[in-house]
C-alpha cells in the first residue's frame, strides 16, 4: 500500500524520484526522452503524458504529417537526422507511412496514428523510458535557487509528487513552465496562430483522384450560391493528407480562433469544429466520385498551431531566419516556411513565406528558460517571435528540438556545480547520435512526391 501523506487539503501519494522528467509525449517529448538517455545513459526518465497515448499531434490532434523533415528548397534536403531514420524504419515495418516524403508548399512524411502509437510505445520501452499517461501536471515547487524541485500530477487515484533534477516542458501550451513560476508569455504581439480541425474522410470513388483545387472550387461555388455559408465555414481550403493503406484523405478545414487556456473556449471550438466538418461534407458530397464520402473521424482534439512561449534565454527571430544567421549554439535545424493562419487574412488563409536557404538553425538559448536554470523547452514551446515560431512548431522540428533539450536535460541532471556542462557538450552528444547541425552541409533527401 503507498504510503500518503498530506499537503493542504490534499493528499499526495510520493513517487519515486527522477533524474528527468518530460511533461509532453508528442514529437518533443519523444525526442526529448531519446536525447536525455543518450547524454545520461544511467539516469532514470519518465514521460508524463495527458492523454491516451504518445505521439502528440500525429495521434491526438489527427496532424499525420510530419513537416520540418526536410528542407524547403528546390533539391529538398534531410534536416532531421538518425533520430527520425529509426522511428520511419519502425513505422515502415507496419505500413505506418508513405514511401515517399510529399511536399505542397514544404515537404512532409504522412504517418497512419494507430501505427505511430504502437511504434512509440515500443520505442520508449527499448529506450527503458517510464511512461506516465492519462496524466496531468497541476502545481510545482521551486527552490530558492529558482529551480524546479518536483511537480505534483494528478491521476484518477488521486495527486502525486514527482521530483527530478532538470524538467523539459513538451507539452504543447507550456504547461510546466507556467504552473512552475517560469516566465511565460500566451502567443506572440497580441495575435495567435489559430487552430484547425483533422477531419479524416473515406468512401471516396478511386478513381475520383480528389485535390487541393477541386475541393476548394466546390466550397467556393457553395459559399456563392448560399452566402450565409461563409458565417459558418471560413475556409475555403486546405492540404490533403492521403493516408497509407486505406488512401482515406485527411483535411484541417474547420478552424477556430480561441483560447487555448479556457476549456469553455476550447468547448466552443470543438462543437464548432464538428458542426464545420458537416457542412463541408455536405458540400464536398457534390463533387463527382464522392457522393458516398463520409467522415471517419475528428481531432479528437482540435488543432493548436500556438500557446504560451516559455521566455528563453534568446528569442529566435523572423529577421534570424530571413537573414540565414548562424548561431554559435545551434543545436537543431529547422525546415519549413512561415507558415501563420491568421482570421485577418481573406478566408482565413495561411500564409506560407520559405527561408532564404530553404531551413534555418536554432540556438540552445531558445530552448533554455530566462529564470529557471533546470528547465528546458521544446516543440512550440521554444522561445520565438510571431513569425519565427509558425515555422519551428512543427513536428519534425519538434522531434529535433525535443532530442537537444532531452540532451541538455541529460547533462543537467548530471551537474554537480553551476555551469558544469557547456553547449559544446550538447552539440557533440547530439552529432554523435546522427543529428544534423551543419546546415550548409545536409545530405540529400531522396525522391520527393509532389501533390497539387
Amino acid at each position: 500500500m503507498l504510503d500518503m501523506y498530506k499537503f493542504g487539503t490534499v493528499e499526495f501519494s510520493p513517487v519515486k524520484p527522477y533524474d528527468i522528467v518530460i511533461v509532453g509525449g508528442g514529437a518533443a517529448g519523444i525526442g526529448a526522452a531519446i536525447g536525455a538517455r543518450q547524454a545520461a545513459q544511467d539516469a532514470t526518465i519518465l514521460i508524463i503524458e495527458s492523454e491516451s497515448c504518445l505521439g502528440g499531434a500525429a495521434t491526438h490532434r489527427g496532424v499525420c504529417a510530419f513537416c520540418g523533415l526536410f528542407t524547403v528548397d528546390e533539391k529538398p534536403r534531410q534536416a532531421v537526422g538518425r533520430i527520425w531514420q529509426e522511428l520511419r524504419q519502425r513505422l515502415r515495418a507496419l505500413n505506418g507511412t508513405t514511401e515517399s516524403p510529399v511536399r505542397i508548399r514544404g515537404v512532409f512524411q504522412v504517418v497512419d496514428p494507430e501505427a505511430l502509437k504502437l511504434v512509440l510505445d515500443d520505442l520508449m520501452k527499448d529506450y527503458n523510458i517510464d511512461v506516465l499517461l492519462h496524466t496531468t501536471v497541476v502545481g510545482a515547487t521551486r527552490s530558492e535557487s529558482n529551480t524546479i524541485v518536483s511537480i505534483d500530477i494528478q491521476e484518477k487515484r488521486g495527486r502525486s509528487r514527482v521530483s527530478a533534477y532538470a524538467f523539459v516542458d513538451c507539452s504543447g501550451d507550456c504547461d510546466l513552465a507556467y504552473l512552475a513560476g517560469a516566465s511565460t508569455r500566451y502567443g506572440n504581439h497580441g495575435t495567435l496562430n489559430l487552430g484547425s480541425l483533422s477531419v479524416r474522410f473515406s468512401g471516396i470513388d478511386q478513381n475520383a483522384r480528389p485535390s487541393i483545387s477541386t475541393w476548394r472550387d466546390a466550397i467556393i461555388a457553395a459559399k456563392q450560391k448560399a452566402p450565409e455559408l461563409s458565417q459558418i465555414l471560413p475556409k475555403n481550403g486546405s492540404a490533403l493528407l492521403h493516408m497509407p493503406v486505406s488512401r482515406d484523405v485527411i483535411a484541417f478545414l474547420p478552424s477556430a480562433y480561441y483560447d487555448t487556456r479556457s476549456s469553455a473556449s476550447i468547448t466552443a471550438a470543438e462543437q464548432s469544429g464538428r458542426r464545420q466538418a458537416q457542412e463541408y461534407l455536405r458540400i464536398l458530397r457534390t463533387l463527382p466520385g464522392h457522393e458516398d464520402m463520409y467522415v471517419v473521424s475528428t481531432g479528437p482534439n482540435f488543432g493548436c498551431r500556438e500557446s504560451r512561449h516559455m521566455n528563453s534565454m534568446y528569442q529566435l527571430t523572423e529577421e534570424d531566419i530571413m537573414s540565414d544567421r548562424r548561431f554559435s549554439d545551434v543545436i537543431a535545424i529547422g525546415a519549413w516556411g512561415f507558415e501563420f493562419h491568421d482570421v485577418e487574412h481573406e478566408n482565413w488563409e495561411s500564409t506560407f513565406t520559405y527561408p532564404p536557404k530553404g531551413r534555418f538553425e536554432i540556438p540552445l538559448a531558445s530552448l533554455r528558460s530566462i529564470d529557471t536554470p533546470n528547465l528546458f523547452a521544446a516543440g512550440r514551446c521554444i522561445d520565438a517571435d510571431q513569425k519565427a515560431s509558425s515555422a519551428v512548431r512543427v513536428m519534425g522540428t519538434a522531434l529535433a528540438t525535443g532530442q537537444a533539450a532531452g540532451v541538455a536535460a541529460g547533462l543537467e541532471s548530471m551537474r554537480g556545480s553551476k555551469d558544469l556542462w557547456d553547449v559544446t557538450q550538447v552539440q557533440d552528444c547530439l552529432r554523435a547520435h546522427g543529428a544534423f547541425l551543419d546546415s550548409a552541409s545536409l545530405p540529400e533527401g531522396g525522391p520527393i512526391e509532389q501533390i497539387h
